[in-house]
């Protein structure tokens, strides 16, 4: 499988309002390029960041982040709903009350729109990436694994398992690992239904071209695959089906 190392470009950081946090202006799409943005929040902010969550989506989308027995969980998926949302209108054309529904595993479908888009959210920070290939995923995770990271770890491929043995810090290998396979995953757009052994990842710190085995049925074999700068407490992936020359990375904090 070919391996693709694209250029990371400089990431830009822009402080935002907690009332308009999506106020900045959106970089350039290449044809051959993907963009992240990440948002990053304190929770001082929460109640501004949900009213305006609010104002930027729609009914269902209240319902569902209702659902969520804590507040930080319903407001993580309703912001990761506003940032979707907003990029699929920017750059793909969706129209602004489109519905976005889900597909049978989770991933959302977004009708009307003409690239590729994924979201992922963790802690206090929410990301989504857009690329003009269909097969996008993004995933981040807390760097603080859960005490049962070795069953995580479990069904892993067999050829991950051997590696994280082989590294010193398992905990932190174990959830740089989790983050690139959910991020190939999501890619799929399978998500969980895809078998953690069918696909294989490095597990070291080599920062891009870390897919070792691609999923089955891909459709290219041309993955782009590389690690995000999301901070210290985070591990951030990006994996898209298709060559992507450069990567642009905009992360806005709120202050």
């Amino acid at each position: 499988m070919p391996v693709v190392t694209p250029l990371l470009n400089t990431p830009v950081d822009l402080r935002v309002s907690a009332d308009a946090p999506l106020d900045f202006s959106h970089p350039e799409l290449p044809q051959t390029g993907a963009i992240c943005i990440g948002l990053s929040f304190d929770w001082r902010h929460q109640t501004a960041l949900h009213d305006f969550a609010l104002k930027n989506t729609l009914p269902d989308e209240h319902a569902r982040a209702a659902r969520f027995s804590r507040p930080e969980d319903s407001l993580r998926n309703l912001l990761g709903r506003t940032l979707l949302r907003r990029v699929a209108v920017h750059y793909g054309g969706m129209d602004p009350v489109q519905v976005i529904r889900s597909n049978t595993w989770g991933k959302p479908e977004l009708a009307g729109c003409s690239v590729g888009c994924n979201v992922s959210h963790a802690g206090s920070q929410v990301w989504v990436a857009l690329s003009r290939y269909q097969r996008v995923g993004i995933d981040i995770e807390m760097a603080n694994a859960p005490q049962e990271f070795h069953d995580i770890a479990a069904g892993f491929h067999p050829d991950e398992v051997a590696a994280l043995r082989r590294l010193p810090d398992g905990k932190l290998a174990t959830m740089r690992c989790w983050s690139r396979k959910e991020a190939v995953s999501k890619a799929t757009g399978m998500g969980v239904s895809l078998p953690l052994r069918a696909y294989a990842v490095d597990c070291d710190t080599k920062p891009s071209g870390w897919l070792r085995l691609a999923p089955p049925k891909s459709v290219r074999e041309d993955w782009t695959t590389v690690d995000l700068p999301v901070g210290k407490e985070y591990f951030g992936a990006l994996a898209v089906e298709g060559r992507c020359d450069q990567v642009t990375v905009l992360r806005l904090k709120v202050s």
